[in-house]
């Protein structure tokens, strides 16, 4: 059961965070208290911890479609995101490589975890080159194209964005990247932010054509605090971080036992039936969208209506004040959201809205809503009647 039914409120922010399986949560348990030793010590007790996450990088591995040894994990989405860019450019750095000669490519859509390290980057001397995105958000692939140079080193983008839904075409980046590569006998990493993925697209590693893939357990269902950054053969990075040798020395400090072993069955579960799944909420996220919108004549959808991830409902009223909006909702028994968790709390605009409409009403009066496997079409029009009684009640206050 994926259900969440805590006095009877409707969760509609499984972009932000997921309930815990019972299967996640049971897989967890003895490494909570009983199995508690360190896995990087030598007796008994530390084996056995040792073995659990070894078996979770195995799990993770057969989901993925990858050797073990090509899965690290990491404290969560940002850190796999942090060591997959900068541990690839500090790489090329020590491989000779100046800051000043390296060219990295991404959109200005990014979740903060990769658009701030990448700003980073730039601040150390790295040029950084800018795709820009349709009014669905999908990245332009001719615009793409003219940006890869001999100097282009890595390439970075989402796979699903967490804000708007937008599914980028990842074969086609792909495919331009291979022809850049071929022309100048260079190499680009490709780096996918996977992270909103498991639960309903598929994340087999040789079909997202990515060298860095980087995964957020807390996303599909499993415990807060772990990711899992997935490397190709010709990926090369180096630690971020200083301390031990853990996780093949890219990830330093004593490994989170039980928050592993939960991440290896919660990506093991998305992954079995993340079509099914997909395919079950997008019937009721399509008909929740035309209810909106005929609903509440002044809401715009934001994003893409194909190409989108399935569970994605994302939306701007202009001039309604959203965040009250969402309290208000959330006075009712609903839990949403107005932009990505990761950008902060309280008010101010979306900034992939602004992005993608170049309008500042817009990009300010936003919500969010990412349904989950039980979200049903009546909870849906529920949320679309009290947004309307509310929007009536401020034009007449």
């Amino acid at each position: 059961m994926f259900g969440f039914n805590k006095e009877k409120r409707v969760y509609l922010d499984w972009a932000a965070a997921t309930p815990l399986l019972p299967e996640v949560k049971i897989s967890m348990e003895p490494f909570l208290s009983g199995d508690f030793g360190n896995p990087s010590a030598i007796h008994k007790e530390a084996q056995i911890a040792k073995s659990a996450v070894e078996n979770a990088r195995a799990e993770v591995a057969r989901a993925i479609q990858v050797r073990p040894e090509f899965v690290t994990f990491t404290s969560g989405g940002t850190e796999a995101n942090n060591i997959a860019i900068i541990g690839a450019i500090e790489h090329l750095r020590e491989s000779g490589r100046d800051y000043s000669e390296m060219e990295v490519v991404t959109t200005r859509i990014e979740h903060p975890s990769v658009h701030n390290t990448i700003k980073h980057l730039e601040s150390l001397g790295v040029t950084v080159r800018y795709i820009n995105v349709n009014s669905d958000g999908k990245i332009i692939l001719s615009e793409f194209k003219s940006l890869l140079s001999e100097k282009t080193v890595l390439v970075s983008c989402s796979y699903a964005n967490s804000e708007i839904g937008v599914v980028q075409p990842l074969h086609n980046i792909k495919k331009a990247m291979n022809t850049v590569e071929q022309k100048y006998s260079s190499k680009i990493l490709f780096h996918v932010d996977a992270a909103q993925a498991p639960l309903w697209l598929n994340c087999q590693f040789d079909s997202t054509g990515a060298d860095f893939l980087t995964l957020d357990a807390a996303k599909c269902c499993g415990p807060k605090g772990v990711g899992v950054l997935i490397l190709s053969r010709r990926a090369r990075v180096v630690s971020v971080g200083f301390g031990g040798g853990q996780e093949n020395g890219l990830r330093p400090g004593t490994e989170n036992v039980a928050g592993v072993v939960g991440a290896g069955v919660a990506i093991k579960i998305a992954q079995e039936n993340w079509k099914e799944r997909a395919e079950l909420v997008k019937e009721v996220r399509d008909k929740g969208i035309d209810y909106i919108l005929e609903t509440i004549p002044t809401a715009i959808l934001n994003g893409p209506e194909q190409d989108r991830i399935a569970n994605n409902i994302n939306i701007s009223i202009p001039n309604m004040d959203t965040e009250f909006a969402a309290v208000v909702l959330d006075k009712n028994g609903f839990a949403v959201s107005t932009k990505s968790a990761c950008s902060g709390a309280g008010g101010g605009e979306s900034l992939v809205v602004k992005e993608i409409s170049n309008d500042t009403a817009r990009s300010s009066s936003t919500l969010r809503f990412t349904l989950g496997p039980e979200t049903t079409l009546k909870q849906i029009k529920k949320l679309a009647d009290i947004l309307k009684q509310h929007e009536e009640k401020m034009e007449n206050a």
